[in-house]
């Protein structure tokens, strides 16, 4: 599902202009549009309906609403950021003018007491950048909005974004609403899909105002936008591979695995189970010698060995794994001395490659980074395909310190500077993951996974993503199709276990446990 941000709203509307649509027609639907929404929410929980109107366009969206609920609802008030006409676009003025023409009574914001009801957020659009200098009035009514959610039960609806979030990237400014749902216009703005803005978005929905899905393609293509997408079930139902029932182990893949140290065995055992549920035909599990009983008792079904005590011998057997496997997954529970020879041999030559966990940091160590950096652009050159990076936001800080300061704030451009810098897809994890893969006609491609959520934010959890992932790369399934499909179904498995067992419950044990479910849900498996 494409997302879009404050630029590609613009042109779209320039575009719809231009085709004979003018922005006061796109304006006058969105209002309607709203209305609609607030007066089907009104039915099921009355109330009064107060509006909150900013300068700009955004506001205009709120007039326009005012004036079709006018005389449907028992009782409306608007308030204004500002009364001057003052920055206001043509048609917002028009929209408020024929709100007082009606006899509506437009009040200042900071008129806005606590209430029950339904409050529209219309106060600042796509437009809104994060960066700018909170503005205390803003600040103050954004408050009373909230303490009318919490104490009275107000429900809150956006207008296209959350106010004080940013639509390009879902930073959000001092004061931002918290909305319980945004009603997006055109298309899904980025940052309401991407965390922290996510966080402000509650539910959300979206109304294409009346432009086709052939025009919104022209335009796409004519610009050449480069948003970035969610993935949601029907991304994954679509590229649901076929397994023949006339299959056998050999039809699906040998996945080599590099994991696990004193203390960290059920990493080993995570990732490997993943895999094995994921569906490829083998898992040549590599451990250390003294995890190796314990590995060996907790997945029999696994083609697990020790390593050798030597370092040339470990190296040795492990090049041995990587020439015969289809994919190879290095990093879960390595622990903090991990041996980079064996990091780098897996670099140099596993057809397709999982870097996780222990594996990043060693990779990120100041020592390493150079090397480890090149080793990962020159795998191109050698006709091999884009290693797939599995950081968290700490780890990713560590690997691209560049951007360390950034990835708080802006996730998007973090994922898609460390794709850029190691010419791998990076699957950056956590709220809203994000996965960013290299391509040569756009500065990324980018995507924002839909499912997931807190109950994941413990430790396993990266272990059962990474061997989903390395799974599917095993059965040879498209780059980005395995990627993609790994980090929704994660997810899924997630929120499908969490729904029974509540989030703060769940482990990543049952989100392993989860995974048959999520397959039938996106039509895996039957």
């Amino acid at each position: 599902m494409r997302t879009i941000g404050a630029k590609e709203q613009r042109i779209i509307e320039d575009e719809a202009a231009a085709a004979g649509i003018p922005a006061g027609v796109l304006m006058d639907r969105a209002g309607r549009a709203l209305a609609e929404r607030i007066l089907a929410m009104q039915a099921e929980c009355g109330g009064p309906v107060s509006i909150l109107c900013g300068p700009g366009n955004n506001g205009g969206d709120g007039y326009a609403a005012a004036r079709v609920l006018f005389g449907n609802v028992p009782e409306i008030k608007i308030f204004e950021q500002a009364a001057s006409p003052v920055g206001r676009g043509a048609d917002a003025e028009a929209n408020r003018a024929a709100c007082l023409q009606l006899g509506m009574k437009l009040l200042g914001d900071a008129e806005f007491l606590t209430t029950a009801g339904i409050i529209l957020d219309a106060v600042y659009g796509s437009g809104f950048r994060a960066d700018r200098n909170p503005n205390p009035a803003f600040v103050a009514l954004s408050q009373k909005v909230e303490v009318s959610r919490w104490q009275l039960g107000a429900f809150v609806l956006s207008a296209d974004i959350p106010s004080g979030v940013q639509a390009d990237n879902g930073a959000f400014g001092a004061g931002a609403f918290q909305a319980d749902e945004t009603l997006c216009f055109i298309l899904p703005k980025t940052g309401a899909y991407s965390y922290p803005g996510r966080g402000y978005a509650g539910r959300i929905s979206v109304n294409d105002l009346g432009l086709s899905e052939d025009f919104i393609n022209e335009v796409w293509e004519k610009h050449q936008f480069c948003t970035p997408s969610v993935i949601t079930e029907n991304e994954v139902r679509a590229w649901r591979p076929v397994r023949a029932q006339d299959s056998h182990k050999g039809s699906f893949g040998r996945l080599a695995v590099l994991a696990g140290s004193v203390g960290l065995a059920g990493a080993a055992v995570l990732c490997a189970r993943a895999a094995e549920m994921g569906g490829v035909g083998y898992v040549d599990l590599l451990v250390p010698e003294e995890i190796y009983p314990a590995v060996l008792s907790a997945l029999p079904s696994a083609l697990s060995q020790a390593l050798p005590a030597g370092a040339e011998a470990r190296l040795a057997l492990w090049k041995e794994k990587l020439q015969s496997c289809s994919a190879a997954l290095v990093g879960p529970g390595l622990g903090k001395h991990p041996d980079l020879e064996m990091v780098m041999a897996a670099i140099a030559s596993a057809p397709r490659l999982v870097l996780d966990a222990d594996a990043l940091n060693l990779l990120a160590a100041p020592e390493n980074l150079k090397r480890g950096r090149a080793a990962l652009l020159e795998r191109v050159n050698h006709d091999l395909e884009p290693a797939v990076l599995t950081p968290h936001p700490g780890e990713f800080s560590r690997l691209c310190p560049e951007y360390a300061h950034m990835v708080a704030r802006d996730r998007i451009a973090s994922a898609g500077a460390l794709a850029k810098m190691t010419n791998s897809a990076v699957v950056l994890k956590g709220a809203g993951t994000v996965v960013a893969f290299p391509v040569e006609d756009c500065d990324c491609e980018l995507w924002i996974n839909s499912s997931g959520n807190a109950g994941m934010a413990k430790a396993g959890s990266g272990d059962v993503l990474s061997g989903l992932l390395a799974s599917f790369l095993a059965q040879k399934l498209p780059l980005r199709e395995a990627v993609l499909s790994a980090v929704y179904l994660h997810g899924l498995s997630a929120d499908l276990r969490a729904s029974e067992l509540t989030e703060r419950a769940l482990t990543p044990e049952d989100t392993l446990a989860g995974l048959p479910a999520a397959f039938r849900q996106c039509g895996w498996d039957r």
